[in-house]
């Protein structure tokens, strides 16, 4: 089960092979593993803001009355690194029955460890006169085997201290003003309910614990082990000016947001969340090399025993530190530095549906959390031989990948992160880490 966990990628050939084209090519692609599971979560609604934020106008939509294909639609079939085997799809429409609102599906199955995802988003940018914005979001995930790193910067991995069944639903709607085109200021409010059971166990060990014991056992006095609800009022700042949206080559992305939430929102927990996600580009040979630069931030503040530790600021994964495992750091607060450079690969049209844009990428990353011994100890009730652990040096991954542009309708992007404890992860996301 280890090796089926933590596999490495596997390509999946179809056809005959002596009929090899770089549309062939690029299709084996676009049927690559997809782990979907974002390494920045708290941020991702701004992400997505920044991307409509770069849509035309009503007006200019008008004008251009552009014919290039604002829907994409992907297959997702292969390996991820904490998935197995995955099998889904991902439809996006930028322009969904012509009235500018974007439409999002995207669903994920693994069938070897029964992990599911499902989330579906109706944004529109264009309310009265493109001055306002509203956005809507609801998403499902189920991971029977959701393996727990312990908290803090520690040196565990790459094994895990335990393992939990994971349940997570949520829903998120927010509005923004637009003062400006490029500039958005929103409010938003999200209903989630975590539920947290012992769920499947594995087989192998846990740093010489065998059979891997359950979290909610092996840390059954943990705030947030048991799951229930949070609710969070949030307010944001984002500002993006940038020359496109799939295939962007210039220009900054700047996220502010704080977000709140205690008994008085109907929540079983109380915390408050800052985050500052700021990231610039760079062309380097006209648009066909590009280098991207990106500092992140964030800390979580609140009473003692009033945060549950899923909702800690986290690093790891394809978003964050990609030759980690997804959750493998988990903190009050966090500090992140990545850059990476693309390169213009090849450009085609994919059977006359999509042109479609691939670009080569070198990343690297630095970055911590941070949380105190005593803070483990007094504030989440980690045991001593936990505690121990707990280190203050900076953890680093490096890697490469690929960015698949399709047309103006959304990006798709390989990844592959090497670390200290981890060689070879693999991910397939949607849209660019900044």
């Amino acid at each position: 089960m280890r090796d089926a966990r933590r596999g490495r990628f596997r390509p999946l050939v179809s056809g005959d092979s002596r009929c090899f084209s770089i549309e062939a090519a690029a299709a084996a692609l676009l049927c690559l593993a997809a782990t979907t599971v974002r390494g920045i979560e708290e941020i991702r609604t701004e992400e997505d803001i920044a991307d409509l934020l770069l849509e035309e106008t009503k007006e200019e939509r008008t004008e251009t009355k552009t014919e290039e294909r604002a829907w994409a639609v992907l297959p997702q079939l292969g390996y991820g690194p904490d998935s197995g085997p995955v099998v889904g799809a991902k439809f996006t429409h930028r322009d969904a029955f012509g009235s500018g609102a974007t439409f999002d599906l995207d669903g994920v199955y693994a069938a070897l460890n029964q992990q599911a995802s499902l989330s579906v988003q109706v944004a529109q940018p264009h309310l009265l006169d493109d001055r306002f914005l509203a956005m809507f979001r609801i998403k499902g995930r189920y991971d029977p085997q959701r393996e727990f790193f312990g908290l803090g910067n520690n040196d565990f991995g790459p094994d895990p201290l335990s393992t939990h069944q994971f349940e997570d639903v949520f829903g998120v709607l927010t509005v923004g003003w637009r003062p400006v085109p490029h500039v958005a200021l929103n409010a938003g409010m999200t209903l989630r309910y975590v539920n947290i059971r012992d769920g499947d166990r594995e087989k192998d060990d846990c740093h010489g614990v065998d059979p891997c014991p359950f979290t909610t056992e092996a840390f059954p006095d943990m705030p947030g082990v048991e799951g229930h609800w949070v609710n969070p009022f949030s307010l944001s700042f984002v500002w993006i000016d940038r020359d496109d949206i799939v295939r962007p080559t210039r220009g900054p992305r700047v996220i502010f947001k704080i977000a709140h939430t205690n008994k008085a929102l109907a929540s079983d927990f109380e915390f408050t969340r800052f985050v500052a996600d700021v990231g610039y580009l760079f062309p380097l040979i006209g648009e066909r090399v590009i280098l991207g630069v990106r500092g992140d931030g964030a800390w979580v503040e609140g009473p003692s025993r009033a945060t549950p530790f899923w909702e800690l600021a986290e690093l790891g994964g394809t978003e964050t530190l990609p030759g980690y495992y997804p959750r493998r750091f988990a903190g009050k607060g966090r500090l992140l530095l990545n850059t990476e450079v693309r390169a213009l690969l090849v450009e085609f049209d994919f059977f006359n549906l999509w042109r479609v844009k691939i670009d080569g990428v070198l990343a690297g990353a630095g970055g911590r959390v941070f949380l105190e011994r005593e803070e483990a100890r007094d504030d989440f009730a980690m045991p001593d031989e936990v505690v121990e652990h707990i280190e203050s040096d900076l953890r680093y991954s490096y890697g490469g990948g690929l960015r698949i542009a399709l047309a103006s309708a959304l990006v798709a992007r390989v990844d592959v992160g090497f670390s200290d404890e981890e060689k070879g992860l693999v991910y397939l996301e949607f849209g660019h880490p900044f």
